[in-house]
């Protein structure tokens, strides 16, 4: 697999955190095992992003990505991650 390595970073200030993003770490962490990144993909936390009115946000490579739900984030992986899931 050629899989670039990419960083993803995760709001994790009061408001992100309260609104989600707890949960959207246990999906992420989930979500790269299960296709074989936990290697290739650097995972982080970081304090407010000043979005949080948008939140919560999560950052992958240079994009930002507001309003992250559990639900929505499989899509975003898919999204940033194509070479996993087109094999």
């Amino acid at each position: 697999m050629n899989t670039t390595n990419k960083t993803i970073t995760i709001c994790m200030g009061s408001s992100c955190y309260a609104r989600g993003n707890v949960y959207n770490v246990e999906t992420i962490q989930c979500w790269l095992r299960q296709h074989g990144l936990e290697d290739n993909v650097e995972l982080r936390g970081t304090l407010c992003e000043g979005l949080c009115r948008q939140g919560p946000i999560v950052k992958i490579g240079d994009t930002v990505y507001k309003g992250v739900t559990p639900s929505s984030i499989a899509e975003i992986l898919a999204h940033e991650f194509p070479e996993v899931e087109n094999g």
